[in-house]
C-alpha cells in the first residue's frame, strides 16, 4: 500500500466522528429538500429548452392551440343515438367543460349533423359506446396540473354512474408520472429489504448491515437532495436513481469491512482499521471513479433526461464512496461492527474458477469465443424504437381503456401536419389538392380518419371544393369565424396555413415515423403550397436517432475514460489490454440477449451499454491490480484468493440488487434491471475466468513483472 494511503487513512480515522457528523448534518438537509420533488414524463423533457423541434412544437401550440387530447369513452346499456342517450351526452359535456383545465369538448351533441362522418368517428358500430374528444388548456402550468384534471374527467363521468375509460398520450405520461413517483419509494423499499438479508448471510453481524445501509443511504439522500435543488424532476429514466445509488455503493462498504476484518487481531483496533482502510482506499476510488466515469459519459447524450442519469448517476457514486470510507470507518471504531472472519464459500468459488481457468485456458478462452459469437448474431437484430404506452405493462389499465377505444372506435392518435400557401390558402386549387391527399391517405391501413377545415366547411369526400366556387368557400369560412372562432382558430392560422389531422393507431416512435414517411409520399400539391409534419409527432420521432447517437458518442467517451483511468492505475499496457475483452465481453453478451429476446434500444436501455462498462470494469481493477515484485499470473492468483470471494460477494449483491428493479410497472426499468443483473453476473465469470486464460496464454514463458509498462 501506498504513503498516499497510509496518510489518508490516518486523516480519516483521525477526523472520522467529526467528519461522520458533517455527512448526517448534509442528510438532513437533504432530506428536507425531496418534499420538493416533482415528477414529469411528458415528451417536453426529452429536449433542450432551445431545441428547434421543440421550439417548432411550441409555436403550433401557440398557433392552434394544445395538441394533447383526451378521449373520453363512455358506455350505456341504452345507448346514445336517442333523445335520451343524446341528453346524456349533453350534460356530460357541459360537466366537462366545466373542468378547469379543459379548453374545448368534441361530442355528439357540439358536432353539427350535417357533419355526418365526424359525428360517426365518436359512436360505436352498436351505439352502446361514445367518446368525447377533450383538448387540454395550454400553458406552462398544464403539466403541474394533468394529473388533477384526469381525476376531475374521471369524476364527472363517473358522477352520470358511466364508467371512465380515458386514453391519450397525456394519460400514457400521467400514468408514467403516477408508477415513477410510486415505483421509486416501492423499488427502494424492496431493495432496502433484500440488501439487509444478503449483507446479514455475508457479515453474520449486525452491525456491519447497519453501518453498511447506513454509510449508502447517506449518499443516496445526498444525490437526491442535490437533484431536488438543482430543479430537476424525476421521470422514469432517473427513477431508478436512489436504488442504483444504494445498489452499487454497498460494494465500497463490502470491500473495506471485510479488509478490516482479514487484519490481524491482536493489533490495536485503530491500527486494524487504518490499515485494513489503506489496503482498500486507493482501488475502491479508481472503482468509484471508472464507475462515475461510466455515468459521466452518459452526459455527452443529446437528451437532456439520460444526460441527468449520468450526472446525477455519476454524482451519486462519488457520494457514496465518500460516506462508505468515512462512516464504515467511524462504525469500525468497535469491533461489533465488523463482519465475520471465518472463510466464505466465496473464496473457495473464486479460487477453484481461478485453478479451472489455469488448468484449461484455451478451452475457457474458445467458449467465450463461442457465445461471443452468437452474441455478435444478437447484436445484429437488436431494434432502436420507444413506444410510450408500452413501458406499461399489458394488464395496466391505461393499456386497457387505449384498447378497448380503438377496438371499439378505432384509431385515436391525432398525425398533425400543416400545408402553407405563398397566398390565401382558401382557393379552389389548392383545398382540392388537399382534400385528395386527405381521401388517399384515410385509404391507408393504419389511418382510420382525417379532419381539417375542408371538412368543417361541409365539403363532402366526393366533391371537389373548386365546384363550389373560392367565394362561396371564403362565405362559409366567414360564418364559421362568426359563430365558431374556435373551430377556425383550431385548424386555420390566418389566411395562409392549414392544419391537417390523420387519426392513427398508437404506435411506437419508428413505426409513426414510418406512417408520417408514407402519408407524405401521398401528397401531390402544387407549387406555392408547403407540407410539413407539426404537433407532437416530430418529437416523439426523433427520438429513434437520439437513441442511436447516446449509445455511440457514450459508449465511445466511457470506453477512452476508462482506458485512461486504468492507464493511470495500473501503468502496464498488458494490463490495459487484458482488461479490454473483460469488459467488452459483458456488454457485447448482454447487447446479444437483448437482440435474441427481442428488447430494443428504447429511452431506458439506450443507456445501458455505456452504465455496464462503468460497472464491470470494478472488479478487473481489482483482480488486475499490480502486486509489487510479481508477474501478471502471479499477481492475478493472489488477487483471486484475497479478494475474490469479496468480489463475488458484492457481484451477487448488485446482481440480486438490480433484479429489485424487475419488480417496477414500468417495463424499461424491468428490462434495464434484469440486463445490468445478467452483466453483472457475466463480468465476474469473465475476470475469474477469461481474464486468467488470456494472462496465461500471452504471458507464455516467464516473463518480467509487468510487461510492457507505462512510462512517464
Amino acid at each position: 500500500m501506498s504513503n498516499a494511503a497510509v496518510s489518508a487513512s490516518n486523516f480519516i480515522w483521525r477526523w472520522r466522528f467529526p467528519l461522520a457528523a458533517l455527512c448526517l448534518v448534509l442528510s438532513l438537509f437533504a432530506t428536507s429538500q425531496l418534499t420538493s420533488l416533482a415528477v414529469s414524463n411528458s415528451l417536453e423533457i426529452w429536449y433542450p429548452e432551445d431545441d428547434p423541434e421543440l421550439l417548432n412544437y411550441r409555436q403550433f401550440q401557440q398557433t392552434y392551440g394544445n395538441d394533447e387530447i383526451v378521449v373520453a369513452a363512455v358506455s350505456h346499456n341504452e345507448g346514445f343515438a336517442s333523445e335520451a342517450g343524446l341528453e346524456l351526452v349533453g350534460s356530460l359535456t357541459d360537466d366537462l367543460l366545466d373542468i378547469d383545465g379543459v379548453a374545448t369538448v368534441t361530442s355528439l351533441v357540439t358536432v353539427p349533423r350535417s357533419l355526418a362522418a365526424a359525428r360517426g368517428r365518436l359512436l360505436s358500430d352498436d351505439g352502446k359506446t361514445t367518446v368525447l374528444v377533450l383538448q387540454m388548456m395550454s400553458g406552462e402550468q398544464f403539466e403541474i396540473r394533468r394529473h388533477q384534471i384526469l381525476l376531475d374527467v374521471e369524476q364527472a363521468i363517473e358522477s352520470h354512474e358511466m364508467v371512465a375509460r380515458l386514453a391519450g398520450y397525456g394519460v400514457v405520461f400521467d400514468a408514467l408520472n403516477v408508477e415513477s413517483t410510486t415505483g421509486t419509494t416501492t423499488l427502494l423499499l424492496y431493495a432496502h429489504g433484500l440488501m439487509i438479508v444478503l449483507l446479514a448471510i455475508f457479515f453474520r453481524k449486525w452491525g456491519a448491515v447497519a453501518i453498511t445501509l447506513l454509510a449508502v443511504g447517506n449518499a443516496t439522500l445526498w444525490t437526491m437532495g442535490l437533484y431536488v435543488i438543482l430543479g430537476q424532476k424525476l421521470n422514469m429514466i432517473t427513477m431508478v436513481l436512489p436504488t442504483l445509488v444504494l445498489v452499487i455503493g454497498i460494494a465500497d462498504c463490502v470491500h473495506l469491512l471485510r479488509s478490516v476484518a482479514k487484519q490481524d487481531r491482536s493489533l490495536p483496533q485503530r491500527e486494524r482499521v487504518i490499515q485494513g482502510l489503506a489496503a482498500v482506499i486507493g482501488p475502491c476510488l479508481l472503482t468509484s471513479v471508472t464507475t462515475a466515469a461510466g455515468f459521466m459519459a452518459l452526459t455527452t447524450s443529446g437528451l437532456p433526461v439520460v444526460r441527468n442519469l449520468g450526472w446525477f448517476g455519476g454524482i451519486g457514486m462519488l457520494a457514496a464512496y465518500v460516506t462508505s470510507m468515512i462512516i464504515c470507518t467511524a462504525g469500525l471504531s468497535w469491533r461489533g461492527a465488523e463482519p465475520k472472519t471465518a472463510a466464505s464459500k466465496l473464496d473457495a468459488i473464486a479460487a477453484g474458477l481461478f485453478r479451472v481457468s489455469m488448468r484449461a485456458p484455451r478451452r475457457i478462452i474458445a467458449a467465450f469465443v463461442f457465445v461471443s459469437i452468437v452474441a455478435m448474431a444478437g447484436i445484429s437484430q437488436l431494434g432502436v424504437d420507444t413506444n410510450s404506452i408500452e413501458y406499461l405493462k399489458k394488464t395496466h389499465k391505461v393499456r386497457r381503456d387505449s384498447d378497448f377505444i380503438e377496438a371499439k372506435l378505432g384509431p385515436y392518435v391525432p398525425v398533425e401536419f400543416t400545408v402553407t400557401a405563398r397566398g390565401n390558402i382558401v382557393r379552389g386549387d389548392y383545398l382540392d389538392a388537399i382534400a385528395q391527399w386527405q381521401v388517399d391517405v384515410t385509404q391507408m391501413e393504419d389511418v382510420g380518419w382525417s379532419w381539417s377545415l375542408i371538412d368543417a366547411l361541409g365539403v363532402k369526400h366526393d366533391e371537389r371544393p373548386s365546384s363550389l366556387g373560392t367565394s362561396s368557400l371564403r362565405r362559409r369560412l366567414e360564418r364559421i369565424r362568426q359563430f365558431s372562432p374556435v373551430t377556425t382558430g383550431a385548424m386555420l392560422a390566418g389566411d395562409s396555413e392549414l392544419r391537417i389531422s390523420f387519426g392513427a393507431p398508437i404506435m411506437s416512435a419508428g413505426s409513426l415515423d414510418s406512417l408520417i414517411e408514407r402519408i407524405v409520399a401521398k401528397a401531390d400539391l402544387p407549387a406555392g403550397l408547403t407540407l410539413k409534419p407539426a404537433g407532437y409527432s416530430p418529437l416523439y420521432t426523433r427520438i429513434v436517432d437520439e437513441l442511436v447517437w447516446s449509445q455511440v458518442r457514450g459508449f465511445s467517451a466511457a470506453i477512452v475514460l476508462i482506458v485512461l483511468l486504468l492507464g493511470v492505475a495500473m501503468r502496464s499496457w498488458r494490463r490495459i489490454l487484458l482488461a479490454l475483452p473483460a469488459n467488452a465481453v459483458p456488454v457485447g453478451l448482454t447487447l446479444g440477449l437483448m437482440g435474441w429476446t427481442g428488447i430494443p434500444l428504447d429511452v431506458a436501455s439506450a443507456t445501458i451499454a455505456t452504465v455496464i462498462l462503468g460497472l464491470v470494469v470494478d472488479d478487473t481493477v481489482h483482480i488486475l491490480k499490480p502486486s509489487a515484485g510479481r508477474g501478471i499470473v502471479d499477481s492475478l492468483n493472489i488477487a483471486a484468493d484475497t479478494a475474490g470471494g469479496t468480489l463475488l460477494m458484492t457481484t451477487l449483491v448488485l446482481a440480486l440488487g438490480f433484479l429489485v428493479l424487475g419488480l417496477a410497472e414500468i417495463r424499461s426499468v424491468i428490462w434495464f434491471g434484469t440486463l445490468t443483473s445478467f452483466a453483472m453476473m457475466v463480468a465476474i465469470l469473465t475476470d475469474l475466468l477469461l481474464l486468467p486464460a488470456l494472462a496465461s496464454i500471452t504471458a507464455g514463458t516467464k516473463q518480467p513483472p509487468d510487461a510492457f509498462p507505462i512510462t512517464t
